[in-house]
């Protein structure tokens, strides 16, 4: 991964983390008990849940555009 490439998914990551329910993220729709986002950066899209009782992020998948 190139420099560049780090410092966006890093920022990405940063930025969920920091708010996790931002309007920047869309729903997954992937499990409607367990509902989950997603949020882009180019090239990465990040797939990640939000506990708020617990106040945690996890993080579930990475995908990469080529």
């Amino acid at each position: 991964m190139s420099p560049a490439d780090m410092e966006t998914f890093d920022a990405l990551l940063a930025a969920i983390v920091r708010d996790p329910e931002s309007p920047q993220r869309v729903p997954s729709f992937y499990d409607p008990i367990r509902p989950s986002w997603l949020r882009r950066a180019d090239p990465f899209l990040v797939h990640y849940a939000f506990n708020a009782e617990r106040d945690e992020v996890a993080f579930l998948n990475l995908f990469r555009r080529r």
